[in-house]
């Protein structure tokens, strides 16, 4: 017998690698006039949300190793954008800050994420958008992803 398969629903992990991929093209191309890269842009933002971060816990918080980081932070901190600076109350650790260059960079990579959104969830309604980014922020920063018995 030659049945086709019905199709099937995207696993959930499989549609958010998707989302994600989409989403990261989408921004490197409104990234382009600014010279910055994803990763750039992930750093800048971070830092605009928490203020003040040691550069472990921006390899922690953004999940990337500490070569990747310290070569993320030469070329940011290179294009004057961010500044290591002795950390206020830990001798051992260098505090990244972002720089009056960097806050005005952030404002216009701030602008770019509002257009990469605003292009990414055209297909829903204004009511849809807000939940979908309401349930993403959720999902992704749920406290755990441990099992409970």
């Amino acid at each position: 017998m030659n049945e086709t398969p019905a199709p099937q629903r995207p696993a959930l992990g499989l549609a958010l690698r998707h989302a994600h991929l989409r989403a990261a093209r989408r921004f490197a191309q409104e990234l382009e006039p600014l010279d910055l890269e994803n990763h750039h842009a992930g750093i800048l933002l971070h830092i605009g949300l928490l203020g003040m971060q040691t550069q472990r816990q921006l390899v922690d918080g953004m999940g990337v190793d500490k070569s990747t980081m310290v070569r993320t932070l030469d070329a940011l901190e290179a294009r004057g954008l961010v500044r290591r600076e002795a950390h206020p109350t830990d001798r051992r650790a260098h505090a990244i800050v972002m720089t009056n260059a960097g806050r005005a960079m952030l404002d216009r990579v701030t602008t770019a994420v509002r257009r990469t959104d605003e292009q990414m969830t055209m297909c829903f309604t204004p009511e849809e958008r807000e939940l979908f980014h309401s349930m993403v922020v959720r999902f992704g920063y749920a406290p755990t992803d441990e099992p409970t018995s």
